[in-house]
């Protein structure tokens, strides 16, 4: 993954340097009067050398080094360190820092592209501006066509649109068996296939000092404003709606908007299971038994909109309504994802792909109906569009799955390999071995890098995989990981990166980090929540990412603000807590009462301010090396460490708290199961690429407006802009700025 001739024709080859190597002295030119130094590799690395001594100076030199490897050459192997006292050897070591400025970082994030800055920098135009949560952009404009696009070309869309048609033509002419199915009534599709709830259920909503109890029941739905009060609520005096709390009466294990183009009312899938599949059980034989679990189900619900007099789009005041039902005797459904190629007027077929209990993937034709969609469709399902099964081995299943392209899907084997599936025809067409443990999530590139995947193992590396040359484009973070949680790991086109918990051998960590695919083996923090990380969700149109929590918490922050400038303090916000409490155990007036009629109770906090986005091991570790710092001076004599007093010293203890929330084996807070965060979902579509989708273990989902309105027209200011975009390398200062320890300057590697 590295860069490679063809990815720099702008910069003309020397005879004695590779194309690589004049990329680097050309982009990371020294000032003038340090041309003629002499500059070790030793020191340009992140080993100490072998003696394990360092000097001041080229500790100095090194942190102040903002040239990505100014001293060695891009293609150099560095020696392996055999200093027995230096026990992390599997770090990182590569032309790329964590204080790299952004221009240089641009270049080699971004170096196959001619006009990287140029694109980047219109992404700092957009979203630079907005630190939590991205703007609403006005509808048919050039911003809106840049935050579909990408770097996509600019008729990326139309021209996908055309081959989907084209190759779906081409699939209804070879298929063997078209997809059927029969036509069920509502009392069917629930008595077989769809959970079913009891009583309703208690929810408090409200400001924090004066919540109210409202109840609920399965398909009922409380429309809400965007400062997050329930519309009628005396308290609130937005009437405008910001969207709804909807319960729909189970567990839900996955859910994903329709990508679909235009002005439209949107399409949220979901799968959901009963609460009895997730119970816990004292007696075992009380558990449901796998004949009970063949029932399966996919639910679509029609989220409809309105515009405003202004002419923004709204969510509408009628209440989301469930539109289409799929049941199928494949098992329960534990994964779901659309085909990423949206769907248009004019094209009414979009495709489905879900992932049934059998260990088998599903991929299936959903037909757009506007008269079925206002009544509410129901069907039972007898045959797929295509079937995908995993091979015929000893308990071998498929963990999870992601598209490729329209034509091509990658499944995850229980056995550690990854298989490349055909849909028309359906076919094998690869298999490769890369973990030894059952893969927890995989995600590919799509749509600017479709042909990489990054997989996520029980235990070993996290790896990312070229799948044009799968034996030998392959990298892998150092860090060994466990992960026991799906959903945890999710990409951005805009950024070209993998969002993922930080990879690590604790299974409870709480921190979420970033890693770029061209610098695959480099993370870098971006958030640390309450509880652990249960879901994660990176916006298609902009570069904001949720984070939902075991707590119930969900956090959001603006993840290429907060990668761009590590100097930067940057933010990140709770959008709301849940909570739930279980009901309490039946009494004897409760004798005549079914056992799942009675739901418990939940209640929604939200109104948070934001947060500073600090790294917490990183703050404690340069804390500690400041101090220690300080502390050696002031025993040398150095006048400038006296004058900083004792307070710069002391050991607070309201400083102290801020050090509880680490990156290593800490307390676990146990929590209720239904108070979680199950699954979060952005809207791919650029015209609502600001809304979104929470589900809550209790059976609630929040569908919410959270884009901000501009004001006050050009939302660009000059200040930040040019600190930001238009960094020079000689400004006042930039020498002692370096010098200061930062939690981005720490190797968290060894902290692990």
């Amino acid at each position: 993954m590295d860069l490679s001739d063809y990815e720099q024709p702008d910069i003309a080859p020397r005879d004695d340097y590779s194309a690589d190597q004049e990329l680097l002295v050309e982009a990371n030119q020294e000032p003038d009067d340090q041309d003629d130094q002499v500059v070790d590799v030793q020191d340009s690395s992140d080993f100490e050398p072998q003696d394990g001594t360092q000097t001041d100076s080229t500790r100095r030199r090194n942190r102040r080094s903002w040239a990505p490897n100014a001293g060695g050459l891009i293609n150099e192997v560095q020696p392996y360190p055999t200093d027995p006292s230096q026990k992390w050897t599997r770090t990182y070591v590569g032309p790329v820092k964590r204080w790299t400025r952004l221009w240089f970082l641009l270049d080699y994030w971004y170096g196959d592209k001619d006009d990287r800055r140029h694109v980047f920098y219109d992404f700092i135009k957009l979203w630079w501006q907005f630190e939590l949560l991205p703007p609403k952009l006005p509808q048919e404009s050039s911003e809106l066509e840049r935050a579909r696009n990408g770097w996509m070309p600019d008729n990326f869309a139309q021209d996908l649109e055309g081959k989907f048609r084209h190759w779906y033509e081409r699939h209804l002419s070879i298929r063997p068996n078209p997809q059927s199915s029969t036509i069920i009534d509502e009392a069917t599709a629930f008595q077989w296939f769809l959970p079913q709830a009891g009583d309703k259920m208690s929810v408090l909503l409200g400001h924090v000092s004066n919540q109210k109890e409202y109840h609920i029941k399965q398909g009922e739905s409380i429309p809400f404003s965007d400062s997050g009060l329930p519309i009628g609520d005396e308290d609130n005096q937005d009437g405008q709606n910001g969207g709804w709390l909807l319960d729909v009466g189970g567990t839900v294990l996955s859910m994903a908007w329709a990508p679909i183009q235009g002005q439209v009312d949107q399409l949220l899938a979901m799968t959901v299971i009963p609460y009895s599949d997730q119970a816990f059980y004292e007696n075992l034989n009380d558990a449901p038994k796998e004949s009970e679990l063949k029932e399966g189900a996919v639910q679509i619900w029609k989220v409809e909109l309105e515009k405003d007099l202004e002419g923004i789009i709204r969510p509408s005041r009628s209440s989301p309504k469930l539109v289409h039902a799929m049941g199928f005797p494949w098992g329960r459904c534990t994964q779901l994802q659309w085909c990423p190629v949206p769907l248009t007027a004019k094209g009414q077929v979009s495709l489905l792909a879900v992932l049934c209990g059998d260990g088998g993937l599903r991929i299936l034709e959903i037909k757009q109906d506007r008269e079925k969609d206002t009544e509410g469709f129901f069907e039972a399902l007898q045959e797929p569009m295509a079937t995908i099964l995993p091979p015929k081995e000893h308990t071998l299943e498929i963990n999870c799955f992601t598209w490729v392209n329209m034509n091509r899907v990658a499944v995850a084997l229980s056995d550690g390999s990854v298989v490349i599936w055909s849909l028309s025809p359906c076919q094998q067409l690869q298999r490769h071995p890369i973990h030894s443990s059952p893969i927890m999530d995989i995600v590919s590139g799509y749509p600017s890098k479709p042909y990489i995947v990054a997989t996520m193992p029980m235990g070993g590396v996290f790896t990312l995989t070229d799948l044009n040359r799968p034996t030998a484009e392959k990298t892998y973070h150092g860090n060994p990981l466990v992960s026991l949680q799906p959903n945890v790991l999710a990409w951005n086109d805009h950024l070209r990166g993998f969002a993922s918990i930080w990879p690590t051998s604790f299974p409870g960590t709480s921190t979420i980090s970033f890693v770029q695919s061209r610098v695959f083996p480099l993370s870098r923090h971006i958030c640390t929540v309450d509880g652990q990380t249960t879901c994660l969700a990176f916006g298609t149109c902009h570069p904001f990412l949720l984070a939902g929590s075991s707590d119930g918490s969900v956090w959001t922050l603006n993840v290429m603000r907060k990668v761009a400038s590590h100097k930067q303090k940057t933010h990140k916000m709770k959008l709301f807590q849940h909570e739930y409490c279980s009901p309490s155990q039946p009494d004897a007036a409760d004798e005549g009462r079914e056992a799942g009629s009675r739901r418990g109770a939940c209640r929604i906090l939200h109104g948070f301010q934001p947060q500073a986005n600090f790294h917490p091991l990183g703050t404690r570790i340069a804390k500690e090396s400041r101090v220690k710092r300080i502390r050696r001076d002031k025993k040398g004599g150095n006048k400038k460490a006296q004058e900083l007093g004792d307070d710069e010293v002391s050991d607070e203890p309201a400083e102290a708290e801020d050090d509880k929330f680490t990156m290593v084996p800490g307390p676990i807070i146990v929590h209720d199961p239904l108070t979680r965060i199950t699954a979060l979902s952005w809207n791919p579509n650029a015209e609502f690429s600001w809304w979104a989708a929470a589900a809550m273990g209790s059976g609630l989902v929040r569908i919410m407006d959270l884009g901000i309105e501009k004001t006050g027209g050009n939302t660009d200011k000059d200040g930040d802009q040019e600190e930001v975009v238009e960094p020079e390398d000689d400004e006042p200062g930039y020498e002692t700025e370096m010098e200061d320890d930062t939690d981005e300057d720490v190797n968290m590697t060894a902290c692990d």
